[in-house]
């Protein structure tokens, strides 16, 4: 019987057919392709999550404080917020999760979900992203896409990263009867400041 297996296998193997023979078709663009700031901004608020604003000559670490006056760990890992922790102390999960405010930068948004993308390029451990009680994310307005599909096949990050989290607000979990908690299981507030 292993014999046989293996044969069949091994037929399948060598009349498989090649890449340069048969290409795989070209990926559809499904969706709405509106990738404004606007539509991002409705589906982030939808999910909870917020947009930061700048006040009139405000710095970005005079925002975080504006937002969250209570911080007393801010850990960033952009250079426009200097933070009160240096992002190379966050060496583990227990590091992080004594962070107030985390600051990162996203590479890109997905306008139709409001959501941010974060990989190992951003994040010094996968945790930092979520072991905080808040996060705030530097989001570059042209470079948001409109959908799923569009980021797909316009970001290169799906194809280099090692790790990837899409986040779209706050965490949250809600029971049967419908009552909705922010901040469960990781960040209780997602807040993005668009450079």
């Amino acid at each position: 019987m292993t014999a046989a297996r293996d044969e069949i296998l091994q037929a399948l193997r060598n009349n498989r057919p090649t890449p340069e023979n048969h290409p795989l078709p070209p990926v559809a663009t499904l969706g709405d392709l509106d990738a404004s700031r606007e539509r991002f901004i409705t589906s982030l608020k939808i999910l909870g999550g917020d947009v930061l604003e700048p006040v009139e000559g405000e710095t970005l670490d005079q925002a975080i404080l504006r937002r969250h006056p209570d911080a007393k760990v801010i850990c960033s890992n952009v250079p426009e917020a200097k933070g009160t922790l240096p992002v190379e102390k966050v060496k583990t999960p227990q590091d992080a999760a004594t962070i107030d405010v985390t600051v990162v930068r996203s590479p890109f948004g997905i306008a139709e979900m409001g959501s941010i993308f974060l990989s190992e390029a951003e994040l010094p451990i996968n945790s930092f992203a979520h072991l905080g009680q808040h996060i705030v994310v530097l989001l570059s307005v042209d470079q948001l896409t409109a959908n799923m599909h569009t980021a797909y096949q316009e970001r290169p990050e799906f194809k280099t990263a090692n790790y990837g989290v899409l986040m779209s607000g706050p965490s949250a979990t809600a029971d049967i009867q419908g009552v909705l908690i922010r901040g469960a299981q990781g960040v209780r507030s997602l807040s993005v400041w668009f450079t």
